[in-house]
């Protein structure tokens, strides 16, 4: 009989009930115990989610050394992810991290030295490369349908607003940082995890437009230009200001074919003189309730009960981190930047 394990929520917003939903799907797991800066708040998503055994607390130590918790799941404002990942993996807890895990180099070495002394198993919520559209990508590059891929470009457009539930927080520097930490990160996750390959170099420039109608406190735009190790290029575009539907290109260019988000050219289909359609789910929605969390989770729970390493742990995705303090460097220095690996990864 497949292990169960009992799992532990540290915040009760938009976010966190999205991970009950999709946790929910995934057998052999319970909700055990629910962690908010208020009784209130851990009162209301207990009834809101119908989580009856579930135990409530206002306090992360005492939740920590609940008897029943296994896995945390943070799901909490960014600025909290390091100091709960610290805590959470000395108390020999395997961690779920919503994106951003860090907002400074610092934080993020401090806690891949925590996670890596602990030997817990951890998870980034980089949900979309559970999405059919990226899985479909991954296998057509397995293929070799590309051939050898040269370049890569992939965008993060949508705009964060007084319509979109974090935008309040959102909006304030030392919340966020930056767009890419709080949002386009998923799109350098996304070029980083196709080309299958680190980002050695960074160019960036941001801007905000003239009458920053959305408020916020850093640029909300910004395009970075890459080099990779094998000296491949790529680009990432970031926009949370745009005002469009939820927009994610993606462009593959290899020396035997092209990927053009859900469409493909190969030489290797003989006969084929247009675009194929890739057929999949696609990312089209900014909201939580839509994203790929079930495959996220059965994946990292999968990994739990066999010993293997989730392919989106801490130390995968420090990575897209680094590029993100990278894009920062370089847009503030208007130079290109090397991009510095974290120590233990």
């Amino acid at each position: 009989m497949a292990k169960s394990f009992g799992i532990g929520i540290v915040g009760t917003g938009w976010v966190a009930g999205a991970h009950v939903d999709n946790f929910r799907k995934v057998a052999g797991i319970e909700v055990v115990a629910v962690c908010s800066r208020s009784e209130e708040g851990a009162r209301r998503f207990v009834g809101e989610k119908q989580l009856a055994n579930a135990a409530l607390f206002t306090d992360l130590k005492a939740f920590l050394k609940h008897p029943g918790l296994d896995v945390v799941v943070l799901a909490t404002p960014h600025p909290n992810h390091p100091a709960e990942t610290i805590a959470a993996a000395k108390a020999g807890k395997h961690i779920v991290i919503e994106k951003p895990v860090a907002l400074d180099p610092a934080a993020l070495k401090k806690m891949v030295a925590a996670v890596n002394a602990a030997g817990v198993a951890t998870s980034v919520c980089f949900e979309l490369r559970w999405i059919g559209l990226f899985k479909n990508i991954r296998a057509l590059l397995k293929q070799g349908a590309l051939g050898n891929v040269f370049h890569g470009e992939v965008a993060y457009n949508h705009g964060c607003g007084p319509w979109y539930k974090q935008w309040a927080w959102n909006i304030k520097k030392e919340m966020s940082v930056s767009a890419e930490l709080t949002a386009g990160c998923h799109a350098i996750d996304a070029l980083t995890w196709f080309m299958g390959r680190r980002v050695v170099e960074v160019q960036a420039m941001k801007c905000t437009s003239p009458k920053n109608p959305l408020q916020y406190e850093y640029p909300p735009n910004s395009t970075a230009l890459f080099r990779f190790e094998d000296g491949a290029t790529g680009s990432v575009h970031t926009s949370i200001e745009c005002r469009n539907p939820y927009h994610f290109p993606i462009v593959l260019q290899g020396d035997k074919g092209t990927i053009n988000y859900d469409k493909v050219f190969t030489l290797d289909w003989p006969g084929q003189t247009g675009w194929t359609t890739i057929p999949a789910d696609l990312p089209d929605s900014g909201k939580v309730e839509h994203h790929p969390y079930h495959g996220q989770f059965d994946h990292f729970v999968d990994c739990l009960r066999s010993g293997k390493r989730p392919e989106n742990d801490l130390n995968a995705c420090a990575h897209v981190h680094e590029i993100c303090f990278a894009i920062e460097e370089a847009a503030k220095a208007g130079r290109t930047v090397k991009v510095r690996r974290t120590p233990g990864t």
